[in-house]
């Protein structure tokens, strides 16, 4: 789920109450930029407008098998909108990694998408992206989950062995990187550090920075943000939503988790000015060898690492927001947050699998190759903070 933008600031153009058939989007493309329209999949799709904008009713991206043959891992697949991505993407064809905390679950769901007989394939591995940081707390360990999935990733795509239907020694590369697991409404961790940035953006920042040599030109990268993320600041010490007044706020998580999804979008922010299809084009050769156990901070570019400042090119990267989905991220809140939030809001709530539109838009929509758009919600472009 991704909780609306706080009041006092508006994330975007509201629509009016009304429908609109798919003969009419057709008419408004025409007047639309590239990129900044949906991609209906068929003729009878309609969208409702309401005030949280564009609520998808029917399939808004295409089905065409354009992901055939595609490697793409899936943060926190095993349910709501990481497994309705996950469903997307197979059904395009892909081959998708469910990375999940609990196994359990994500077997289940893996053995439920497999009997849907879709065009792709899947396959659980474990991780667990909420890094526990402070002095309390060994770095090596709180690390050893992400390096440890990385590592078994680079192991089989380098052995050919992670994709159904290719025989050894064919290696290959990550195509799509989906970083949608997150908390919302956590307490803090047992050393006091916040478990919402922790959780949703530096789990997601080192995956990412460690799986960046396997990836190439045309790699995407989509990062599950929020229009909460207009409500964030990056004041760790003064301020209105700064460390020190968040810890005597009663609403404390709210400002917790608008500054992880404008950390979120940020980080994408980075990624394309670093590795964007702006910046010429990807060699292979200047691709840096990095060890997933390489501590560097990424921030020198030069020797060694896998850090943030190599010669990549070409690798998009999208932040994109859901809207208010009804998922099992509110199992975190009080009772009573939950039903403030859910019980008047519950109209404007999507399904997961309407939310999930905007993530496989922008893991597999052909409108975004070569394009970098920074922030997507209904599968428009929109300007972020």
């Amino acid at each position: 789920m991704v909780a609306p933008a706080p009041p006092g600031r508006q994330a975007g153009n509201a629509g009016t109450a009304g429908t609109c058939t798919a003969q009419q989007q057709q008419q408004q493309q025409q007047q639309q930029p590239v990129g900044a329209r949906i991609t209906a999949g068929d003729a009878t799709t309609t969208t409702t407008i309401t005030s949280q904008g564009e609520v998808p009713s029917g399939t808004m991206v295409s089905e065409d098998r354009l992901m055939e043959g595609k490697y793409c891992i899936v943060t926190g697949a095993n349910s709501g909108i990481g497994l309705q991505v996950a469903r997307g993407l197979m059904r395009r064809g892909a081959h998708v990694v469910m990375a999940c905390r609990n196994m359990a679950t994500c077997e289940e769901a893996a053995a439920a998408l497999r009997a849907e007989g879709l065009a792709g394939s899947c396959a659980c591995r474990a991780i667990d992206l909420e890094l526990r940081v402070g002095p309390r707390c060994p770095y090596p360990q709180d690390f050893s989950s992400i390096r440890a999935f990385v590592r078994q990733q680079s192991t089989e795509l380098s052995a050919g062995t992670a994709t159904p239907g290719r025989g050894p020694g064919q290696p290959r590369h990550v195509d799509v990187l989906v970083n949608n697991a997150g908390v919302m409404g956590v307490s803090p961790a047992n050393d006091g550090s916040d478990r919402h940035l922790t959780a949703n953006h530096l789990g997601p920042y080192l995956l990412t920075r460690l799986l960046l040599p396997h990836m190439t030109h045309g790699s995407r990268i989509v990062n599950v943000a929020s229009r909460a993320h207009y409500g964030g600041s990056l004041s760790l010490v003064s301020g209105p939503h700064g460390a020190k007044a968040i810890r005597n706020d009663t609403h404390h998580w709210w400002w917790q988790y608008a500054r992880s999804k404008l950390c979120n979008v940020l980080f994408t922010a980075e990624l394309q000015r670093r590795y964007g299809h702006g910046y010429g084009n990807f060699s292979p050769t200047n691709r840096m060898a990095a060890s997933p156990d390489d501590d560097d901070d990424g921030g020198g570019g030069g020797g060694g690492g896998s850090g943030l400042h190599s010669s990549r090119r070409g690798i998009g990267a999208y932040a994109v927001s859901p809207g208010m989905v009804d998922t099992g991220i509110f199992r975190y809140l009080l009772p009573a947050w939950a039903h403030w939030l859910k019980t008047p809001l519950r109209p404007f709530f999507r399904t997961p699998q309407q939310g999930a539109e905007v993530v496989v838009f922008a893991a597999s929509d052909p409108e975004l190759e070569g394009r970098d758009a920074l922030f997507l919600h209904d599968c428009r472009e929109m300007t972020p903070s």
